[in-house]
C-alpha cells in the first residue's frame, strides 16, 4: 500500500512562484497572489484575469498539460472577490498511479490595515485516476499577509479534500485524503534592484489516508522529513521585469515508506509585454525547473517542468483619479 502513497507530487501554477520554486506565501506581486498568498490581493491596487499552462517530462514521455486561471475584483478601499482554477497534486510517470487533482475556489481577500491583509478560498475540488473521475470533496484554504518596511511575510494553510473512486483500475473502490500543508514565507527587497525570498513548507503527512477495497494505510513517514524549503533571488533590471530563480528541498514519498530528500532548481523571467505595441496592463511569465539533481530512487527519475503565465491588470476608477490627483 506505501507504493500508493508515492504517487503525490505538488503541482505548480503561476509562473511567478515557479521562478522561485516556491508556492508563494511570503510574495508580494500580482502574477503571484492569485495562486499563492491571496490576500495579497488587494495590497496590488488592480484587478486582474490570469490563465497559465505547464507541463514535464520525464524519461522520455511527456506528461498531460496543467491548465490554470481565475480573476481578482476590488469591491471596495477595504475587499475584493475572485476565482481561481489550479492543480494541486498530481503525477504522470507511472501508469497505474497516475493522479491529477484540481481545485475550483472563490476568493476573498480583505485588507485589515496597511500593513496586514488576510485572504480565505474555497471550492469544489476533484481528482482524475485510472478508471475516471472521483467524487466532489472541498479545497479550503486560508492566508495572512504582513508587510513590514522592506519586508513581507506570509503564511499559508491548505486542505485539499478527501475523495472516493467507485471504479479505480477498472474494479476496485478507492478513497484517499491528500495531504494537508501549511507555508511560511518572507521576501525582503534589498535595493530596487534585488530581492531574496526564502519559504518553509510543513506537509501533513500523518493526515494523509488511502483506502482500497476497504483496507486502509496511513504513511508512516518521520515527522522532521515532512518539513521542505526554498531560497529564491529575484532580480529586477528595470521597474516591470523581474528574473527569477531559486533551489528547493524535495520530499518523495517512497514505496518504502520514507521520505526520500531530492533538491531542485528553477529559473524564470516575468514582465509587462510590448506596452507601446499593445498597451499596459499585459503580463507574462515563463519558467523552467529540474527536480532530481541529487540521486533518485525508483520510481522517481529527473524531472523537467515549463510552464508559462498570461496576466492581464487593470486599475479600478477610484485608483485611476488618484493617480490623476
Amino acid at each position: 500500500m506505501f507504493a500508493q502513497f508515492s504517487g503525490y507530487t505538488s503541482s505548480e501554477s503561476s509562473a511567478y512562484n515557479a521562478g522561485l520554486f516556491s508556492i508563494g506565501a511570503g510574495l508580494r506581486h500580482q502574477m503571484s497572489n492569485l495562486y499563492g498568498n491571496t490576500s495579497f490581493l488587494m495590497n496590488s491596487k488592480t484587478n486582474s484575469v490570469d490563465a497559465n499552462l505547464g507541463t514535464s517530462q520525464s524519461r522520455g514521455s511527456s506528461s498531460s498539460f496543467l491548465l490554470g486561471g481565475g480573476g481578482f475584483y476590488r469591491l471596495g478601499e477595504k475587499w475584493g472577490v475572485g476565482i481561481r482554477f489550479k492543480p494541486i497534486y498530481n503525477r504522470f510517470f507511472e501508469a497505474d498511479n497516475r493522479m491529477e487533482n484540481y481545485a475550483l475556489s472563490g476568493i476573498v481577500s480583505y485588507e485589515l490595515t496597511e500593513y496586514l491583509y488576510l485572504g480565505v478560498n474555497l471550492g469544489p475540488t476533484m481528482s482524475n485516476r485510472p478508471g475516471g473521475y472521483s467524487s466532489y470533496s472541498w479545497n479550503l484554504s486560508a492566508s495572512v499577509g504582513l508587510i513590514l518596511g522592506k519586508w513581507n511575510f506570509g503564511w499559508i494553510a491548505e486542505s485539499p479534500g478527501l475523495y472516493r473512486f467507485e471504479n479505480y483500475l477498472g474494479s476496485e473502490k478507492l478513497k484517499e485524503r491528500l495531504p494537508e500543508r501549511m507555508s511560511v514565507g518572507a521576501q525582503y527587497q534589498i535595493n530596487s534592484e534585488f530581492f531574496l525570498y526564502g519559504e518553509l513548507v510543513r506537509t501533513f503527512w500523518e493526515r494523509a489516508m488511502f483506502s482500497q477495497n476497504g483496507i486502509e494505510e496511513k504513511p508512516p513517514f518521520l515527522l522532521r522529513d515532512s518539513y521542505t524549503g526554498s531560497l529564491g533571488i529575484g532580480y529586477l533590471p528595470f521597474p516591470k521585469l523581474s528574473l527569477l530563480t531559486g533551489i528547493t528541498s524535495i520530499a518523495y514519498p517512497s514505496e518504502e515508506g520514507v521520505l526520500y530528500k531530492s533538491l531542485g532548481a528553477s529559473i524564470g523571467a516575468s514582465g509587462e509585454i510590448l506596452p507601446s505595441v499593445i498597451g499596459n496592463g499585459f503580463w507574462g511569465g515563463v519558467y523552467l525547473q529540474q527536480t532530481g539533481l541529487t540521486g533518485m530512487i525508483s520510481p522517481y527519475a529527473r524531472e523537467t517542468k515549463v510552464g508559462f503565465q498570461f496576466t492581464y491588470a487593470w486599475e479600478t476608477e477610484q485608483e485611476k483619479q488618484e493617480d490623476i490627483r
